[in-house]
């Protein structure tokens, strides 16, 4: 297992298409906000996208806040898969597949161009123990980012 534990930098490369950036930097959470934080991190070259606008701010609360938060995504789970008895692999495999949405996305998580958040690396857990895999179990890789999930 690889664990990149070195001090994660901001990328807003890393942050979804559909993301809302804020730039409303007199509200009081601004500096706890992954909204607000993405907002002062534009890249000079993006001039277009989804915006927070500062009237979501009233009396000091917004609906939108999102609190700043690392997490330990995972990849890859093919050394996991290959413990598998062949009666299981299909059926395992395939209902990873069906919970991470398509064919296309399972390898994009397998090969690390996307990260598993807890609760999926959780659900995957689960999934492998409700058949009968209860030893100790991991994936290929982890890298801590910044969670951008709602």
């Amino acid at each position: 297992m690889k664990d990149q534990n070195e001090k994660t930098l901001f990328n807003y490369a890393d942050a979804p298409k559909s993301w809302y950036n804020c730039f409303y930097s007199a509200c009081p959470k601004a500096g706890e906000c992954m909204h607000f934080m993405t907002g002062k991190n534009v890249p000079d070259d993006v001039t277009l996208g989804n915006a927070i606008y500062p009237n979501a701010c009233k009396n000091g609360e917004c609906r939108f806040f999102k609190q700043i938060r690392m997490m330990r995504g995972a990849y890859g789970f093919n050394t996991m898969l290959n413990e598998l008895k062949r009666k299981d692999e299909e059926l395992v495999r395939g209902m990873i597949t069906d919970y991470l949405g398509s064919n296309t996305t399972y390898y994009k998580f397998n090969r690390g161009e996307k990260l598993l958040t807890p609760e999926q690396q959780e659900w995957i857990l689960a999934l492998f123990r409700k058949y009968g895999y209860t030893g100790e179990k991991e994936f290929e890789g982890y890298r801590y980012i910044y969670d951008f999930s709602e």
